[in-house]
């Protein structure tokens, strides 16, 4: 492979889709606390970024069996043999080592042990979420450590906005991989007797049909009123102010959130393109809450509205060559 490939396979099995969503999430907790230095903030997207290469490259590495069995997943790098598990392994290893020693130099030893601690979360998750059920739980609680990790950068004494985002960073992560990625996965997690919390809550596909019990759509309607629920009550208590117009937005966005919501657990045939539609949709609106709470303290950190718009537009423009249909889910 030439240079440009390899960085393009590389690229693909780090998930540069959703690479800047997830590598901003120290940033929220750091914009929470008060933070305001762009070196630090640049530092901390960094780190944020070396964590998000290391949680899905080595998701990758370890489905390699399964993604296999997927025709889709097959273009992947690591069952495509464009990017061999050693050199994944290596890749891994190199970038963690390096969020490490940014870490270390940037900000000391306890806040290296709560990276690892983040880090160690995630890998758990990637080893054992198809053996034991319930381990949405574990990397939902990793991303919460990621905002902890970002608001203890400033300091240690967390203000209530940060028990906020946290969260709503947990119910997130926990929406989309236990309903969006159970959902996602269905085609094979059933085949491969997955212990998935979503197959053993019965969803499956046989013949391309689509099987969701009426259970997990609850699942599915209660996270998203939970969600709802703690971005709103802090705003009705006075904890969060927001300018009326911001709340309207706030509105919108649920209301959106609810109706992909309801696309996504009543679909009845599985197409998998769809289902990453809905899936980047589904994540994407939920996101778009936390940048508009950021204002109460933060009014620039709207604009992180439009980063993960725009990591994903450009990676899968440069990457799969279209704008909204990624390749990697």
């Amino acid at each position: 492979m030439n240079l440009k490939t390899t960085v393009f396979e590389y690229a693909k099995l780090s998930s540069a889709h959703f690479i800047f969503l997830t590598a901003i999430i120290p940033l929220t907790g750091a914009i929470a606390m008060g933070e305001k230095d762009l070196f630090l903030l640049t530092m901390l997207f960094l780190i944020g970024l070396s964590a998000h290469i290391v949680g899905f490259a080595f998701n990758h590495y370890v489905d390699i069996e399964v993604d296999r069995l997927i025709s889709s997943a097959n273009k992947r790098p690591l069952p495509s043999g464009s990017i061999s598990k050693s050199n994944a392994l290596i890749y891994i290893l190199l970038v963690l080592l390096l969020g490490c020693l940014l870490t270390l130099y940037f900000y000391g030893v306890i806040m290296l042990l709560l990276y690892l601690l983040g880090i160690l979360l995630a890998g758990l998750y990637d080893l054992y979420s198809k053996r034991i059920s319930g381990m949405d739980f574990v990397l939902a609680a990793s991303v919460m450590v990621g905002v902890v990790f970002g608001a203890a950068t400033v300091s240690f004494q967390f203000s209530p906005l940060i028990g906020i985002l946290c969260v709503l960073a947990f119910l997130q992560t926990l929406n989309l991989n236990l309903i969006a990625g159970g959902i996602k996965d269905a085609d094979h997690d059933y085949l491969i007797q997955s212990k998935h919390l979503s197959t053993r809550l019965g969803v499956r596909v046989q013949q391309e049909v689509f099987h969701i019990p009426t259970s997990f759509q609850l699942i599915g309607y209660l996270l998203g009123l939970l969600y709802a629920l703690c971005v709103f009550l802090p705003i009705f208590f006075g904890v969060i102010h927001l300018h009326i117009s911001l709340i309207l937005l706030l509105i919108l966005f649920n209301i959106l959130f609810f109706i992909v919501t309801y696309k996504i657990v009543h679909l009845k045939r599985f197409h998998r393109q769809e289902v990453r539609k809905y899936v980047v949709l589904q994540y994407t609106i939920n996101w778009s809450n936390i940048p508009i709470l950021l204002m109460s303290v933060a009014p620039l950190s709207g604009f992180l509205l439009l980063y993960p718009i725009i990591g994903l537009v450009v990676s899968n423009l440069i990457l799969y060559r279209t704008i909204v249909r990624p390749q990697v889910m």
